[in-house]
C-alpha cells in the first residue's frame, strides 16, 4: 500500500457469555418491515403535477443524448420523464403545486452537453445543474453547488457572493442519469414574522458522495422567483427552464413539519441480575432496586453499577398526528418495545447497535408506551426513534450509549507509481461482495472486480481507495470503498459458451469455468484467467485516457467460439458512429474488431460480442 495518511488497529476483546431462560413473550412473525416510511412519489403521466408550465416542459418515455454535441436532447413518446426543451419563445420556469417547508427530495436527472439548470428550493434556493464532466477546479456555478447570491449594487467581480461549490465533483458524463438526495430545512420565523434561522442545506448527496453537510443560505440564491419573495416558511419547489435542455425522472420527496410524537409521564423499575445474562429476564423473578420517574430513559445514568442490569420503563406516548409511524430501536444489549401493550419490536439478546424497526398505524391522542431493557457488560445504552407523517427520523426517547463525536482518520490508498491490489469486501448492490480485487492505476482510472464471476462491479476515476473501514476501529463493515463517485454497473458474468445466440446469458459460470488465478504483465497490471474444457479464458483492463474511460478485452488461447456480455438493460441506444448507451447510465464504444450483436431477450436487451481464436471482445466503457 501507498500513501496510506494513518493507520489505527484498535484490538477491542468482549468477552460475552451467553446462558438460556424462558422467553417472555412470543416475537412478532416478521421482525423487519421496512427500513424507512415510504416517499411521495410525484406522478409524470402528465404535467398534471406542476403549476406555471410555459410549453418547453412535456412529458417523454425515454431521453438519449449524444453526449458529443451541445445541447442535444431526443425524446421518445410515453411517460415518466420530465423534459424541458427551451427555446428562444419558451424558456419558462416550472413550479410543483405542492408547497415545503422542510423537506427531502430524491431525484435523477439528464443534463445534455453544455446545458444548464438549477432546482430552486422553496423556489429561492438553488442547487446548480449543469455539465461539469471532469472540471478540475469546480466553483460554486458547477453541478452540485449551492449557488452564489447575487448584489448589483456591487463592483463587478464582487456582484456574487456566498456561493459554495461540491466538496468534490461528483458528475457523470453528459447524457446520462445522475441522482441527487437532498435534505432542506427551511428558514425559520418567529411569531412576528421575523426570521430567526436561515435556511440549510442539511445535506446533498450527488451519485452517491456527499457533497454538502449543513451549508447555511442568508438569503435567496441568484435568480430565484420573484413571486416568493422575501423570504417565507412554506413555497413551491421550482426548476429552472430558460438556460438549457434538461430532464427529471424518479421524482420523490418527504415533506416534515414539527414533532408529531412526544413521551410524558415516565417511570421505571430498576433491577440488577446476574451476569453473564444473554436475554431479557423474568422481570415479575426479580427484586425491583429502586423505582423513579425519569424524563429521558437514560440507563446509564439511571444504573447503579456498571453490569447486571435491567429496566422496565413505562408512560405515555401522546400522538399529534394519525397516520403509520415508523420505530427504530437500538440498543447495547437487548430491549423489546410494546406499545398498548402489544409487542411491536423485539430486539432482545447480545448484539451490535443496529436497530430493528416496527411498523403502526396510530391514532391521534395518548398510548401506553413500555420498553423493557438490560445489558451484560461493558457499554449501556437504549435509544428509540421514530419516524411519521410529515415527520423525519428522529429520536423520542433513550441515549445512544457512545460519543458520536468520533471521526475516523481517513485511511487512503493511492495508486502513484504502480497498479495498486487490494483484496478485500465490497458493497455492490447493498451485498457484501467476498470474492473482490479492487485495482487502482496510476493513470487515476480504477476499478473492482468479482473473481468469482469475472464480473466487473464498479469503475470510478480521481482517488482510488477509502480503506478506513477494513482497518480503523473495530473494521465492522470492513469495506474498501471508492475515493470519488463510481459507476456500478450491472453485473455482466465474464462469457457464455452458446450453443446458440438466442439462448440465455448464464448468470454464474461456476458451472463451466476454472478460475486460474490472475498474471501481471509488464506494465503490472492484471490479467484474470480462467478455464473452460482446457481453452484460457484472459480478461484485462487499461484506462483509456484519451477517452476517459476503462479499456477492456477479452480473449481465449485456444479453440472454441464464445460470447460476451457487455451491457443489458431496459434499453440500448446507438446515439452515434462509435457510442452505445445502456439505460442512460454508461456509454460503450466497441473497438472496430469487435461485431455487437443487440438481442432482446426476456423483455431485456443485451449488446454481446462474440470471443474466438484470432478474434476479441473489445470496448471503452464512459462514464
Amino acid at each position: 500500500m501507498k500513501n496510506i495518511t494513518s493507520i489505527f488497529l484498535i484490538a477491542l476483546c468482549f468477552c460475552f457469555q451467553k446462558c438460556q431462560s424462558p422467553e417472555q413473550t412470543t416475537p412478532p412473525e416478521t421482525e423487519e418491515i421496512i427500513e424507512s416510511l415510504p416517499y411521495t412519489e410525484l406522478p409524470l403521466k402528465d404535467l398534471a403535477s406542476f403549476d406555471s408550465t410555459g410549453p418547453n416542459w412535456v412529458i417523454a418515455g425515454t431521453v438519449v443524448s449524444n453526449f458529443e454535441v451541445e445541447h442535444d436532447i431526443q425524446l421518445n413518446d410515453g411517460s415518466g420523464i420530465l423534459a424541458n426543451t427551451p427555446s428562444e419563445g419558451s424558456s419558462a420556469h416550472i413550479f410543483s403545486n405542492f408547497e415545503h417547508g422542510d423537506m427531502e427530495l430524491d431525484i435523477e436527472f439528464l443534463m445534455p452537453k453544455g446545458s444548464n439548470s438549477g432546482i430552486y428550493f422553496q423556489s429561492r434556493y438553488e442547487i446548480q445543474l449543469l455539465d461539469s464532466w471532469l472540471v478540475e477546479n469546480f466553483t460554486s456555478q458547477d453541478c452540485g453547488s449551492i449557488y452564489e447570491r447575487w448584489d448589483e449594487s456591487k463592483p463587478e467581480g464582487q456582484k456574487g457572493y456566498e456561493g459554495k461549490p461540491p466538496s468534490q465533483n461528483a458528475s457523470k458524463a453528459p447524457g446520462l442519469w445522475q441522482h441527487f438526495h437532498i435534505k432542506f430545512r427551511a428558514p425559520r420565523f418567529d411569531s412576528n414574522g421575523e426570521k430567526v434561522a436561515n435556511a440549510m442545506f442539511e445535506e446533498v448527496i450527488h451519485n452517491g458522495i456527499k457533497i454538502h453537510e449543513n451549508v447555511e443560505v442568508t438569503g435567496a440564491t441568484r435568480a430565484a422567483s420573484k413571486e416568493f419573495d422575501p423570504e417565507v416558511s412554506s413555497a413551491p419547489l421550482m426548476i429552472q427552464g430558460d438556460h438549457g435542455p434538461v430532464a427529471f425522472r424518479n421524482i420523490k420527496y418527504k415533506l416534515y413539519g414539527s414533532d408529531t410524537l412526544t413521551t410524558s409521564n415516565v417511570s421505571y423499575n430498576y433491577y440488577e441480575v446476574e451476569i453473564p445474562v444473554t436475554q431479557l429476564p423474568i422481570f415479575d423473578s426479580l427484586e425491583v432496586i429502586e423505582t423513579g420517574t425519569a424524563e429521558i430513559m437514560d440507563v446509564n445514568k439511571l444504573s447503579k453499577r456498571r453490569d447486571g442490569v435491567a429496566f422496565k420503563f413505562s408512560g405515555k406516548l401522546d400522538v399529534q398526528k394519525s397516520g403509520d409511524y415508523l420505530f427504530h430501536l437500538s440498543s447495547d444489549d437487548g430491549s423489546r418495545l410494546f406499545i398498548d401493550g402489544d409487542l411491536l419490536i423485539d430486539h432482545d439478546g447480545k448484539h451490535d447497535l443496529a436497530p430493528k424497526r416496527g411498523l403502526i398505524n396510530l391514532t391521534a391522542g395518548s398510548h401506553d408506551l413500555q420498553i423493557d431493557y438490560f445489558n451484560n457488560n461493558w457499554g449501556k445504552g437504549m435509544m428509540l426513534r421514530y419516524e411519521g407523517p410529515e415527520q423525519e427520523l428522529r429520536t423520542l426517547q433513550g441515549l445512544y450509549p457512545y460519543s458520536t463525536n468520533y471521526k475516523k482518520v481517513p485511511l487512503l490508498v493511492e495508486a502513484d507509481d504502480d497498479p495498486e491490489m487490494i483484496r478485500g469486501f465490497v458493497n455492490y448492490q447493498n451485498e457484501k461482495r467476498t470474492h473482490a480485487i479492487s485495482v487502482g492505476d496510476p493513470n487515476g482510472v480504477h476499478y473492482t472486480y468479482d473473481l468469482r464471476n469475472g464480473s466487473l462491479l464498479k469503475a470510478w476515476r480521481g482517488g482510488f481507495a477509502d480503506v478506513t473501514e477494513m482497518w480503523q476501529g473495530r473494521g465492522i463493515d470492513q469495506l474498501l470503498v471508492p475515493q470519488t463517485m463510481a459507476l456500478e454497473l450491472k453485473e455482466n458474468i465474464l462469457i457464455a459458451n452458446l450453443s446458440e445466440i438466442e439462448n440465455t446469458y448464464p448468470e454464474s459460470i461456476s458451472t463451466y469455468v476454472t478460475p486460474r488465478g490472475y498474471a501481471l504483465g509488464s506494465d503490472q497490471r492484471p490479467t484474470f484467467k480462467y478455464e473452460i474444457d482446457g481453452t484460457m479464458i484472459l480478461d484485462s483492463y487499461v484506462p483509456a485516457p484519451e477517452i476517459n474511460g476503462l479499456k477492456r478485452k477479452i480473449s481465449i488461447e485456444g479453440s472454441g467460439q464464445f460470447y460476451a456480455r457487455a451491457g443489458r438493460g431496459e434499453y440500448i441506444k446507438k446515439i452515434n458512429e462509435n457510442y452505445y448507451v445502456i439505460d442512460g447510465s454508461y456509454y460503450l464504444k466497441i473497438e472496430e474488431e469487435s461485431d455487437p450483436i443487440i438481442r432482446e431477450i426476456s423483455g431485456k436487451q443485451e449488446l454481446i460480442l462474440q470471443v474466438k481464436e484470432g478474434m476479441s471482445a473489445e470496448y471503452v466503457l464512459v462514464w
